[in-house]
Parts: structure tokens; sequence; C-alpha cells
């Protein structure tokens, strides 16, 4: 005789009372329909069976569509290396608690141990970001890798912002700097920043390893994106800020130089000099300056003679004649070449072009100043910390100075020059 497919004994006699005892219970369990799964070999030896193989049972109920990457458990047809069979505590009837080592129990990866852990791990939800059966994505994702970040980093969707320069790895994928789980770097990224960097840009780590005078924040942790975005920018060279607000980030006070001088606050400079430089005004700092590294004192882009005193050669000044036309200085007569000129004598060629020629700076503001094309207010003298006065004067049609290095002159395009300069 067949034994009454509700047996109330099973659970009520003492032998299988735990099996109901669960907050989450499997429908035939909770309905008391133990010969749904189980066959009695055996009634008075209380010997059973179940009905089919573990696998065939499950998918008499639970039909599972599989995609084109398949979990291991259930490639293996083994529900029960992740569900309990009767109920659980916890949701799903899963073995143990997500948070607390279900999934690692088999990746046993301990990420708990990571200074910095992805939310999802950290609570235990995988199945945020994967599926439990199958999934058409590698890893079992639930999505494509870096729509499935978007998902919840919809604040990184350059899309959305409509901006046009986006950093490489972001086409490639988060994960190409992020690990998905835990890392001991900020950010969950692979490495700390800039070593992280340099495994793309190995120009710059070569170019920073080889120099001489190195950018401040190229040797810190998180160095480079003190300067550039690391997923998208509106700006070139995914630069966080124009220039030179920018580089006014940290330019904001005096620093010391690695050779000891000290560079000045050039927030207060500018706003006190109005009269700026071109790159200045043009945002545009790294015309001069290379913004990682260099061998020149100021990390100069090209040659510039750091002394106040130097005699004169076009290659000597490659850095100002990346703009300036070298023949405003190199010819004797500046008509059409430059307006500092006493009729047609060309007055920087008498400046510059002699054995003790002085450098651009020892008229003009390098960066700004308040006097018209960047005349200097005072220019040092020796190394004696005195300034003399240049008292630059600009007219109508040329200008006058009365410095400490010669008695008052002035100079006067319009004046007709009856014997040019001598050879």
């Amino acid at each position: 005789m067949k034994p009454n497919r509700r047996l109330d004994n099973c659970t009520t006699s003492g032998c299988h009372a735990e099996v109901i005892d669960h907050q989450v219970m499997h429908g035939p369990t909770a309905q008391l329909k133990c010969l749904d799964c189980h066959d009695y070999l055996s009634i008075e030896d209380h010997i059973f069976n179940l009905t089919k193989p573990t696998n065939q049972l499950c998918e008499s109920c639970h039909t599972l569509k599989l995609n084109q990457v398949v979990h291991t458990p259930v490639m293996k047809g083994d529900c029960l290396g992740c569900h309990d069979p009767h109920g659980s505590d916890y949701k799903l009837m899963l073995n143990q608690d997500p948070a607390k080592g279900l999934c690692q129990s088999c990746h046993s990866d301990d990420y708990m141990d990571k200074k910095f852990v992805h939310g999802p791990v950290a609570v235990g939800a995988c199945i945020v970001c994967h599926q439990p059966h199958s999934s058409d994505q590698k890893n079992l994702l639930i999505d494509d890798p870096s729509k499935l970040c978007l998902s919840c980093h919809d604040e990184f969707d350059q899309k959305k912002k409509g901006i046009w320069q986006t950093h490489k790895p972001m086409e490639e994928g988060c994960v190409k700097c992020h690990d998905p789980h835990a890392t001991d770097h900020p950010h969950q990224l692979h490495q700390a920043v800039p070593k992280l960097c340099f495994d793309c840009h190995k120009d710059i780590n070569e170019l920073v390893g080889k120099s001489t005078v190195k950018h401040g924040p190229v040797g810190e942790e998180d160095g480079c994106v003190q300067c550039h975005s690391p997923h998208f920018s509106s700006l070139k060279y995914l630069q966080k800020q124009v220039q030179p607000d920018l580089c006014l980030k940290c330019h904001d006070k005096e620093l010391k130089s690695t050779d000891g001088r000290t560079l000045p606050d050039m927030a207060v400079l500018l706003k006190d000099n109005p009269d700026w430089h071109g790159p200045i005004r043009n945002g545009d700092c790294v015309a001069c300056h290379q913004p990682h590294a260099g061998d020149r004192t100021n990390m100069l882009f090209q040659a510039y003679p750091p002394e106040f005193y130097a005699s004169f050669s076009v290659d000597r000044y490659q850095l100002c004649f990346s703009c300036h036309l070298s023949d405003m200085v190199t010819d004797e007569l500046g008509v059409g070449l430059t307006k500092f000129q006493n009729g047609d004598v060309n007055l920087h060629f008498m400046h510059v072009n002699k054995e003790k020629g002085r450098t651009c700076r020892a008229c003009h503001e390098v960066h700004a100043s308040k006097r018209p094309d960047h005349i200097r207010e005072s220019v040092p003298y020796g190394n004696s910390g005195w300034m003399l006065d240049i008292n630059y004067t600009k007219l109508a049609n040329g200008g006058s100075c009365a410095p400490g290095c010669h008695k008052p002159k002035a100079y006067d395009r319009t004046a007709e020059i009856v014997t040019g300069p001598k050879p």
C-alpha cells in the first residue's frame, strides 16, 4: 500500500522536525509533500531514495534556459552545492549567507583582507554583477562589463555629459585599471598611481626615469590624477582644468625647487601683474615647461640661458625662438621685426647680441608684469640682492628708461637715422 503523500509523521514524529524550521522554505517541503522528491524503499526501515537523480529532479520543476557561459555547479548538475533542497534561513534557500562565504566556499580569494573592497563584494551581493546559473558574458556577468559598471556608476557615463576626450582604457573596459572585487589600492586600482599609469605611458616613465628635474606630482602617490582626469575630459590630454588654473592649484604659494631655489607664488604674481606673457594668456603653460620632467632648469622644453648674462647664439635661445623670430635679435635693422627700434636701428640686437649679452629676462618678466611688453620693474645686480629700477615708460612712438646700468635713454621709431649702426 502506498503511504499517505502528506506524511505528517516525517516532521511531527520527532525525526525530521528541523526540515521545516527555516525562514525560507522549498515549496514541496512547506506543503509536506515529501514524496514529490523522495521514494521510500522500505517504510519499516525508514530507507528512502530520490525519485530521480538530483539534477533531473530539480529540472522537473525548475527549467533553466542556459546561455553560452554556464556556472560550473550548474554544468555538473550540482544544485545542492549552493541550495538547500528543504529550506534555509537565507534568500533563495542558499546554503550559506552570501555575505559570509557562499561564493567564497569555491572562489577562495579572501577579498575581505584587502584594504579597499567593492561595495557588492563587501555585502555578499555577487549576483548584482554575476548571473548565478549562466550568461552570455564572460565570467557570468549580467551585462557587458562597461555597461554593467555604468549601471551603478552613471556619473562616469561620458555620453551623458557630451565629453569628447576619453581615456583609452575606458573604451577597453573599467577592469583595465580597476579590480571589480578588491585590492589594497584606492578605488580598487590594480596598482598604485603612478605605477599603474606607467604600465601604458611607458614614454613618460622613461622620461621621468632619466630626467634630472622632475615635476613634484609625478613622484607622488595619485600624482597623475592631480592634473589629469582618469576617465574623460573636455580638455586636451584629459586635463582637469584649463591652464593656468590647473597649474595654480599647486603654484598658489611659494615652493622650493629641487635645487633649493624659491619658486614664486604664481597666483599672486599673475593677480598683481596684468600684462601676461602670450602662453599664459593662451592658457598654455606647457608651451614653455615640460609638465612631467626634463633636464633643464624649471623643466623648460628647449634651451634658454639660466644665467643673467650670456653670450648670444640662436641655439641658446631655442625656447624664445620657438615663437619669436630669431631675426628680431640677429638683424641689425629692426623695421618689420620689432617695435624696440630707434629709427631703423634694432635695439634688441644692441642689447642681446653681444659677447656679454643680456638675456631676455634682463628687461622682460617671463610670466607677467605691470608694464607693457612684460617690461620688468627692476633687475638684480650681481649677488648683492640690490635691485636696479628700470623706470621704463612707454611713449607714443617708442619709450624711455632710466636704469642703474646706464644713463636715461629714449628711443623713437620715427626718428630719422642718417648713419646706420656700425657693423
